[in-house]
């Protein structure tokens, strides 16, 4: 029964909060080194992953809000998946939602009126949502990682007779945020997509409180990504950003680009044919938006992670 605390077998939970368009879905799809990412697909967005650059090869999918089909989909991925798959729940926002509409209507509410929700309808939607929370962390336990995406919402404590805002949260209720190894904010600027854990110290060591990362799977799990995604051992010593480089082969090798321009050309030269073209607008289009060229070695090097990961595997980006 008992095992040595470095014979536990055990996976991880993340939770990925953010705007809309943030790329949370992606970022929690994104290819691996192996392994079967499961979808548990509360809003019905898993459809948009078929066939976009950057996303696993193996991805099963079920698209459900019904709290029995969710744990019973949980069962079958302990059942016949295997350790080290990712489990990912979109949105657990949705789910709360829900469980509150219902319970609304079960309390009587019209859909045009609020209504009190009664001690009975709070404590049903609260042992419904420890269900699932609690069939997550057996999955976790079970060597599983499980990635969770919530919508950002304000939070709220109450001081005296008003409310006083005390920043952003992810929509969920605070038993899942315990549970989390890590409570992630999901950003996007232009080209440039950031992590931030928020809200409480994650437990991996190699994450920091309100330090910002690289959007790409390698920040998530560094022994899951490709080799060239693996994050470097060090931050950048100049103080000028607080965002950890994925740094290409030729930083690794101690042969980084010394200029902004000098990282240009290298990024053209490995990259031009995947995003078909030399010119910034090439990439702009390759990448779907609009974005100011990066001005400094550490963009040039964040945008080439990001094409590695849209263009599937290293190969496919190094031809």
């Amino acid at each position: 029964m008992f095992q040595r605390l470095d014979q536990l077998r055990t996976g991880s939970l993340f939770i990925l909060t953010g705007q809309a368009g943030a790329g949370k879905s992606h970022l929690a799809a994104s290819a691996r080194r192996s392994g079967t990412v499961w979808v548990l697909d509360t809003e019905g967005a898993s459809q948009s992953l078929l066939n976009k650059p950057g996303v696993h090869r193996d991805i099963q999918a079920v698209q459900t809000l019904s709290l029995r089909q969710l744990l019973d989909a949980m069962r079958e991925i302990k059942r016949v998946g295997k350790v080290g798959d990712t489990v990912i729940l979109d949105s657990i926002s949705k789910v709360l939602q829900a469980m509150r509409q219902y319970a609304q209507q079960r309390a009587g509410a019209e859909t045009d009126r609020k209504t009190s929700l009664s001690y009975d309808e709070h404590a049903s939607i609260n042992r419904n949502m420890q269900a699932i929370y609690t069939g997550l962390t057996e999955l976790k336990q079970a060597g599983f990682h499980i990635i969770i995406i919530g919508h950002l919402a304000k939070k709220y404590q109450s001081n005296g007779s008003a409310l006083k805002d005390v920043g952003l949260d992810v929509l969920a209720d605070a038993n899942i945020s315990y549970e989390a190894d890590a409570v992630l904010l999901v950003e996007r600027n232009g080209a440039r997509r950031t992590i931030t854990p928020i809200n409480k110290p994650p437990r991996p060591s190699h994450l920091h409180l309100n330090q910002e990362y690289p959007a790409t799977i390698a920040t998530l799990y560094p022994e899951l990504a490709a080799e060239e995604e693996q994050p470097a051992a060090t931050r950048q010593a100049n103080g000028s950003s607080n965002v950890s480089a994925f740094p290409t082969e030729e930083v690794r090798a101690n042969n980084a680009p010394k200029t902004p321009k000098d990282a240009e050309r290298r990024f053209f030269a490995k990259y031009g044919a995947v995003v078909g073209g030399m010119e910034w607008a090439d990439v702009e289009a390759f990448l779907g938006y609009e974005s100011d060229k990066p001005e400094t070695v550490a963009d040039w090097v964040e945008i080439a992670a990001e094409i590695r990961a849209r263009s599937g595997d290293a190969e496919t980006a190094a031809a």
